[in-house]
């Protein structure tokens, strides 16, 4: 199974067009695993080409602090807005801002009100903050 690399945006179009015809094939037929082993191997073929291609061409954002998606996940279980949860901290909304997009370090005084406040568990404080 030969599979090489996409050289355009065109030619990765046509290679995500032909796996869609695969899987339409697969859908009437009733699953995928009812595809011939031909079908099969040409899907995981242009699938890996496909992946490569996104890799490099659409990679993914860069992944969240957990500690920062905890905080998110707490204050919209609380109903908290971002104003709100400064307020509880005891920091102002400005610092509350930063510190949710990342540009603010968190003090040991503040990892504190986090446990305290928004019930924040030590173990991401301690690896996260």
């Amino acid at each position: 199974m030969e599979v090489r690399n996409i050289k355009t945006e065109k030619d990765y179009r046509s290679i995500c067009s032909a796996m869609d015809l695969l899987i339409d094939k697969g859908t009437q037929l009733g699953d995928m695993e009812l595809l011939s082993d031909t079908d099969k191997n040409e899907y995981v073929r242009l699938s890996a080409m496909a992946r490569s291609w996104e890799k490099v061409n659409y990679p993914h954002p860069i992944p969240v602090n957990p500690l920062i998606a905890r905080i998110q996940e707490r204050m919209a279980e609380q109903n908290l807005k971002q104003r709100d949860a400064a307020i509880l901290l005891g920091i102002d909304e400005a610092r509350m801002s930063e510190i949710l997009r990342g540009k603010r370090a968190i003090s040991m005084r503040l990892a504190k009100n986090l446990r305290k406040c928004l019930h924040i568990e030590a173990d991401i404080l301690l690896d996260f903050a």
